[in-house]
């Protein structure tokens, strides 16, 4: 980040929230441990034990939806009375959990949260999910980590010829079909044949975002 700043100073750049949101579920499993009763921490009870986990782990899941549906929040007036419940409502009792994603999370909103994202184009990618998808893919063609560059050179040619008819194929039924609420559509129209239905459902999302 330090270095777009610098050299890319104009540039927006999206932080993947999926990882963000990882870093945030261990914090909340450390800071929100809700507190047992002091007749109750006496009992050494294997059914109670697995009740205050039970009870732990609903409560991580509550607060960690609760950030997830402050990330997504589509307007700054919306986000900012989810973050307002967000922060007293649902995470008023951990005061150590709320300092930590005040001071860590919330100053980087403008490069995950969508209220901000979606003020320019990023055609949906707002993870590094397509990245290590295609990465774990070559993983599984090569299966070694230890094999010689005539061996890996095959694999991946033939992880790439597979895509590439994948892809083809995708085309082949772009062409000859077309999505029903593209067809009269004046941008739309013109791209008929040319390109896959996946990139159209793609540019109609951003379409649909900057209105």
């Amino acid at each position: 980040m330090n270095v777009i700043a610098k050299v890319l100073h104009k540039t927006d750049h999206i932080l993947c929230y999926f990882h963000i949101e990882e870093n945030v579920k261990p914090k909340c499993i450390t800071d929100c441990r809700v507190k047992a009763k002091p007749s109750d921490a006496k009992i050494v009870d294997k059914h109670v034990k697995e009740a205050n986990d039970e009870k732990h782990c609903e409560n991580d899941k509550k607060i960690v939806g609760a950030c997830r549906d402050v990330v997504n929040y589509p307007t700054e007036d919306s986000y900012a009375i989810a973050l307002l419940k967000f922060i007293e409502e649902v995470c008023g009792p951990f005061p150590i959990f709320v300092k930590y994603v005040e001071t860590t999370v919330f100053p980087l909103k403008k490069h995950f949260m969508r209220a901000w994202t979606n003020k320019f184009l990023h055609l949906g990618c707002r993870t590094t999910n397509i990245v290590e998808s295609a990465h774990a893919q070559l993983k599984r063609y090569l299966r070694s980590s230890v094999g010689d560059l005539a061996s890996c050179w095959d694999e991946i040619d033939k992880m790439l010829k597979n895509q590439l008819g994948e892809i083809q194929g995708s085309f082949g039924r772009s062409i000859t079909v077309m999505v029903h609420k593209y067809k009269k559509h004046k941008l739309f129209s013109k791209l008929e044949g040319y390109v896959s239905r996946a990139a159209l459902s793609f540019i109609d999302e951003e379409l649909q975002r900057s209105r």
